[in-house]
């Protein structure tokens, strides 16, 4: 009992001088230097949500492995650690570029002590901050060649995307003027963009301008809000409102959407572009209502989807309006087209998929300007398109044309009717294509595979594989005619993919008489070796079924061995033309191996596969069986 308790002992010691070693390595700050530190944080998710400084200074952190720390919508409390030494700058500055943080506390760790070095959030009034700026900004006061172990707690009703940056004063100041600069030129065109607009506004009174007008206002005042310029110039005494930017998400997306029903003169004849419309706007008044009770991150998450469905919405509008010549749905098209592609830019440099540089990272403001730009030359051009047809219908009347115009108007609805006709066959052709598209792969395969072109292969490092055979498969497909044998496998298998669907596992092929599955992916998963057990025990439960109902009709029946084996695999696509999705790996060979080591009736398991289900099976140890090509392997029999 003492040389437990002694191991145990140090196995503590280690663990803290493990803890302690890695939260202690600093970043070495260099003159004139500036770049975020997002693979040199550790970071803790306070789930209590009252833990001090204190009380996480030896609790197990997490190392963040990309350049800016993303967790998505947490609403729990984030501890966020590093450690930092200056060689040669006095004035040191930590920058924490996400304006909406509602908690944000800074502190200095040295040895057993610590102090505070800010604390705030967008939850008070921004005058409390030391350096007044949209972003969080602070003087660190390094001493120079010191290392200092900084702390920072923060909190957020918005997504927890946190860029983290260390930086001299010189380049500080040098990234700050470029930042201006760029948003100074982002005004100056949504500026010129509202003024341009509204004088063609109070020269024809369309309402399309109106409403591009307040589309103008409210998507600047959202921008504005989204990088904390809002909160700084707007209402800085005001703090309830940051939780309330989804509002303006809402508002944005509604005026917009209505902007689009006139512009691209979309009406009820159109049915699923006109009801399509109205539901976005309906939802996004749900939104507002959910916002303004205070439920915001669910909020928030509706927002960001539903902004996403209405973009898809317009460029879905735009093209259906090019295909029924509305003249000025060429600008529109493009002007949403490039703001789509910018947008997906953008999340793409947060998520460190692409580099990270001025263009990617201000990418949803510089499609926002591009769309703009775009749309203002197409309502420069409705001006024309207005003119050419009120000469057209004063023509009419003049010319009393009335059974022409009626003719045209016939012919007009006409075209509409195949267009719409020409649309639903379009989309019952993709239903088809998808749902075929789904027998042959997974879902999110399939989803990639549309929309990249191609599927990239992957590793997951734990999934659970199933393989079954027939005993004497050979001697039995002797017996029986060739429409029987597929008949009876094509039996036996159809009840195995009822089976993977009812647990949520993945089937990848059949091999003559194998059936091979597989838990865990393409999405992964906790439960998977549990769902295949599970699974295995419903396919020999159905044989046994079988088994006996053959052998009460006095006919021939199949017998199956099954083995199951855990371990990592390389998942993705084979094929050009016929796509099959297939798995390969180590893990494969020795759940083939369990299968071929099994017996009837029975599910043979590996060690990795054991200890996933051994608390919930009752599992009768085989022994060690020398395997070919894998020597000696521990397997079980999972009981009933």
């Amino acid at each position: 009992m003492k040389n437990i308790k002694n191991f145990t002992f140090w196995i503590c010691i280690w663990i803290c001088l493990m803890n302690s070693l890695s939260a202690q390595k600093p970043i070495v700050i260099n003159e004139g230097e500036r770049f975020f530190i997002g693979k040199n944080i550790d970071y803790y998710v306070d789930t209590t949500q009252n833990l001090e400084v204190q009380d996480v200074l030896n609790k197990n952190f997490t190392q963040c492995e990309t350049e800016i720390l993303n967790l998505g919508n947490v609403d729990k409390t984030v501890w966020m650690r590093f450690s930092v030494t200056s060689n040669t700058e006095k004035e040191l500055y930590l920058e924490v570029n996400a304006p909406l943080l509602s908690v944000l506390e800074v502190y200095e760790s040295k040895g057993d002590t610590s102090k505070i070095l800010f604390s705030g959030g967008s939850v008070r009034p921004f005058k409390e901050r030391p350096i007044i700026t949209e972003n969080w900004l602070l003087d660190l006061h390094i001493t120079e060649g010191v290392p200092s172990t900084i702390y920072i707690k923060g909190q957020s009703f918005y997504p927890f995307q946190v860029p983290i940056a260390l930086s001299s004063k010189n380049k500080l100041i040098e990234n700050k003027q470029l930042h201006y600069l760029f948003w100074g030129i982002y005004m100056g065109i949504m500026l010129f963009a509202f003024i341009y607009n509204f004088f063609i506004y109070l020269s024809v009174r369309e309402r399309s301008y109106l409403y591009y007008l307040l589309y103008i206002l409210s998507s600047v005042a959202f921008y504005l809000g989204l990088e904390g310029f809002g909160f700084q110039f707007l209402w800085s005494n005001s703090p309830g409102f940051n939780p309330l930017i989804p509002v303006l998400v809402s508002f944005t997306n509604s005026i917009i959407t209505l902007f689009t029903l006139r512009f691209l003169r979309i009406n009820k004849d159109q049915k699923i572009l006109y009801y399509w419309a109205w539901a976005i706007i309906i939802i996004f008044i749900l939104i507002t209502i959910l916002n303004l009770a205070g439920i915001y991150v669910l909020a928030l998450a509706l927002s960001q989807m539903f902004s996403l469905v209405a973009c898809i919405y317009f460029i879905v509008a735009g093209i259906i309006s090019l295909k029924r010549k509305v003249p000025t749905a060429k600008y529109f098209l493009i002007g949403w087209s490039a703001f789509l592609i910018m947008v997906i830019m953008f999340i793409l440099a947060l998520n460190n998929v692409v580099p990270s540089n001025f263009f990617t990272t201000h990418g949803i403001f510089i499609g926002h300007m591009t769309e703009v730009v775009l749309l203002s030359f197409a309502l420069a051009d409705r001006i024309n398109v207005l003119k050419t047809e009120n000469e057209k219908k004063q023509k009419e009347i003049i010319n009393h044309l009335e059974e022409n115009q009626q003719l045209q108007t016939k012919v007009n609805r006409e075209l509409e009717q195949k267009v719409t006709e020409r649309t639903a066959e379009v989309v019952a052709q993709k239903e088809r294509s998808d749902e075929l598209l789904l027998n042959i792969l997974p879902a999110e395969v399939a989803e990639e595979l549309k929309e990249k072109g191609s599927a990239e292969a992957k590793m997951i490092n734990q999934v659970t594989v199933l393989f079954t055979d027939i005993k004497g498969f050979t001697n039995l497909s002797e017996k029986l005619s060739a429409q029987q044998l597929v008949s009876e496998l094509n039996y036996c298998f159809s009840a195995f993919d009822n089976i993977m669907q009812a647990h949520g596992i993945e089937k990848i092929k059949t091999i003559g008489d194998s059936y091979m599955a597989a838990g865990g992916l393409p999405t992964p998963n906790k439960t998977h070796a549990v769902d295949v057990v599970k699974a295995c025990r419903e396919i020999q439960k159905f044989m046994g079924e079988y088994k006996k109902s053959k052998m009460s009709a006095d006919k021939t029946y199949f017998e199956m061995r099954i083995g199951v084996n855990t371990g990592s695999v390389v998942a993705g696509i084979v094929g050009l033309k016929k796509f099959a999705y297939d798995i390969w790996g180590d893990t494969v060979n020795i759940a083939s191996r369990m299968e071929s080591n099994g017996e009837i009736g029975k599910i043979n398991i590996s060690q990795s596969t054991y200890d996933m289900v051994k608390d919930q099976f009752h599992c009768v140890h085989r022994g060690k069986i020398t395997v070919k090509g894998k020597g000696e392997l521990d397997m079980y029999f999972v009981e009933s």
